[in-house]
């Protein structure tokens, strides 16, 4: 493609649409973080939005703590931006009356990032599933207002980056990819890249001034170029692709095989593109040992101690959630019943339990809770005649005496020598 042919192209292509932001709008100006997603997924499971859930000030208190939104009424930068993009495009949620938040239900895919230890292997699977324009990804004006589109975003810009070398940058993604109508144009855009590398810098920026001068306001065009950030962003979610800075590269872009490291440059005319440092992945001999994912050598009393102390609750009338396999909260069991609500660490053991230990974690959270704070003492799990008693308020009633523990430490020099660490990825 001619640079003049390529200018006359994007030019007309601007002017097919009302306005220059013709192009996949996907989600708010608020950037996607995963494990934020995946913990309110979890939050509004645990709540009971696997049917439709009423939100309370209460429930918007604890997805804003999720996700660090500091507001003197969460409730509404939440329904602009976080539930919403959980909403369009990612279907995690949807409202069971569109043009209200008052109730909400977790999607089937909402579901299975809370279920699914392997997040972004979920994600994976959302991204491939959005088709710009279409339900339910989409709400109806949108919808309406690009009906000539019908693409799967994620596919088609990993197709062009398989294209182009590995790797798009902001530039490219404005004024091509997000273009892409429907997967006919996907050549188009690869080509339109491939002689967009080749301009110098004021032809680029030629260009691009095509785009800020069809938008209306000069803060739509700051929307709109901070889109593409925002879109790389949430690609990340995936496994496929990583942000890097202003750039999307593919995975394997940012891995080399052989040995030793080095650093890769992609050049072109006025423009070095994204730069980073490659990565060595090891590469051992096979070993019998580990050739299959490694079995519990022994039996974990723990799982089926914290299974007992919920059914006993729940034979209780006690709603309980479950968090032996979440980090940072120092209890196996959250239960309520009516008003009342405490927090449960199960102690367990096959025979008879020796002293019981807290880690930090568990110390603080029985300290901060009090009275809430529970620990379940499980002898003989797993057998027919389990011995079950109740701590309440541990620290207060009993006192705890702190131990000294033995570690083995790695000096950073060492590691470092041994590492040779890479700044590969700009985490979002």
């Amino acid at each position: 493609m001619r640079i003049n042919d390529l200018a006359n192209y994007v030019a007309k292509r601007l002017d097919e649409g009302d306005r220059g932001d013709r192009g996949w709008w996907l989600i708010t100006r608020r950037q996607p973080n995963a494990a934020r997603l995946r913990d309110t997924c979890i939050y509004l499971k645990d709540a009971g939005a696997v049917t439709g859930y009423r939100l309370t000030q209460r429930d918007y208190a604890a997805i804003a703590a999720i996700n660090n939104v500091r507001s003197g009424d969460p409730g509404i930068a939440l329904r602009r931006h976080n539930l919403l993009g959980m909403e369009f495009p990612l279907n995690l949620i949807r409202r069971t009356e569109p043009s209200s938040w008052d109730r909400v239900q977790l999607t089937a895919r909402g579901m299975e990032l809370a279920l699914e230890p392997d997040m972004h292997r979920s994600f994976e699977r959302v991204l491939r599933e959005i088709i710009f324009c279409r339900s339910p990804f989409f709400g109806q004006t949108r919808i309406d207002k690009y009906s000539e589109f019908n693409v799967r975003p994620y596919t088609a810009t990993i197709q062009v980056m398989g294209r182009t070398g590995g790797w798009i940058d902001r530039d490219e993604y404005d004024l091509f990819v997000s273009r892409i109508r429907s997967t006919r144009e996907i050549g188009w855009a690869t080509r339109g890249i491939g002689t967009f590398r080749q301009l110098s810098s004021a032809n680029r920026g030629t260009l691009l001034q095509e785009v800020r001068r069809r938008m209306p306001a000069d803060k739509m065009y700051s929307n709109w170029r901070d889109m593409a950030l925002h879109t790389f962003s949430l690609f990340s979610l995936g496994t496929s692709v990583s942000r890097i800075e202003t750039s999307l590269a593919l995975a394997p872009w940012l891995v080399r095989t052989g040995p030793g490291q080095e650093e890769k440059r992609v050049g072109r005319a006025g423009a070095a593109g994204p730069r980073v440092a490659t990565l060595r992945i090891p590469e051992p001999s096979a070993t019998p040992e580990i050739a299959s994912p490694p079995a519990c050598p022994i039996v974990n009393p723990g799982t089926e101690g914290e299974i007992l102390i919920g059914k006993l609750l729940q034979g209780m009338g006690w709603t309980i959630v479950y968090y032996g396999s979440r980090r940072g909260f120092g209890f196996d069991i959250w239960a309520r019943r009516q008003e009342s609500a405490i927090v449960i660490e199960v102690k367990s053991s096959v025979g008879q339990l020796g002293a019981i230990s807290l880690t930090d974690v568990e110390y603080r959270a029985a300290s901060h809770h009090g009275s809430n704070y529970v620990i379940a003492t499980v002898e003989a799990s797993g057998s027919t005649r389990p011995k079950v008693g109740f701590i309440q308020d541990p620290v207060t009633r009993l006192g705890v005496r702190r131990r000294m523990t033995q570690e083995y430490e790695i000096s950073r020099a060492r590691w470092v020598a041994a590492a040779k660490p890479v700044d590969v990825l700009d985490h979002i």
